[in-house]
């Protein structure tokens, strides 16, 4: 009898469209008991017994870490922005062709004399000076954000955490700046904001992610192998 290898899989969005049809191109039809919201679906294929679980992309990687799910298809942002116990287990089979996005430092259009993350920490110990707080930078990528700031040497910055609509923030005084990920930058330059000429932190892709545990099992890289295949 087969083992069963369990994928978390995107639940929504154009990562899960893309997924999907990855899957179909394999014909690897996954079938679903209650109709195409269902959460589970069921693969029945001659070499592989295979359970998707479809998840919010952040949690597949918890899922995976967790050895709750041997693969998984995520965002490469997400997994280097994770807790680094978490990363430790979690191994990078490749990065697919689609999810593409930057993560980056945004400011007002407005401030005109702020165009790299030098600018930013001068204006930073000015705010500090003048209203003795610092001046707070949201984003969803605490991590990422933190450890970018600390490599630029930039001082006097609070990065907060925003968990949703993040580049209205500046626009409703919550912050200064922001760390946001982006794709085309449309929605960033509708709240009137624009990157930092130094502050792009992270390109961005989907991603096929394996448990390092269940990267031992000869099933698993089987499967793999398949998911990779142009």
């Amino acid at each position: 009898m087969k083992k069963e290898i369990i994928i978390s899989l995107p639940s929504k969005g154009r990562l899960r469209f893309e997924t999907l049809r990855i899957f179909k191109k394999k014909n690897l039809n996954i079938k679903f008991e209650k109709g195409d919201r269902d959460l589970i679906g069921k693969i029945n294929h001659n070499k592989f017994d295979i359970v998707c679980i479809f998840q919010h992309a952040r949690e597949s990687i918890v899922s995976i870490a967790n050895n709750n799910s041997d693969i998984a298809i995520s965002g490469i942002d997400l997994l280097l922005n994770s807790d680094v116990e978490i990363q430790k287990k979690i191994n990078i089979y490749k990065r697919l062709n689609f999810g593409h996005a930057t993560l980056a430092i945004f400011c007002m259009n407005s401030w005109i004399d702020c165009q790299t993350m030098l600018d930013v920490s001068e204006i930073a110990t000015e705010m500090l000076k003048k209203n003795k707080q610092p001046m707070k930078c949201s984003t969803k990528y605490k991590s990422l954000v933190q450890n970018f700031l600390e490599e630029k040497n930039v001082k006097n910055v609070e990065v907060t955490d925003s968990m949703g609509a993040t580049e209205v923030m500046p626009r409703i005084s919550q912050s200064s700046i922001i760390g946001e990920i982006f794709s085309s930058g449309s929605t960033a330059a509708a709240n009137g904001l624009r990157p930092l000429k130094d502050g792009y932190i992270l390109k961005s892709s989907a991603a096929l992610l394996v448990s390092k545990k269940s990267f031992k099992r000869p099933d698993v890289k089987k499967l793999l192998k398949l998911l990779s295949k142009h």
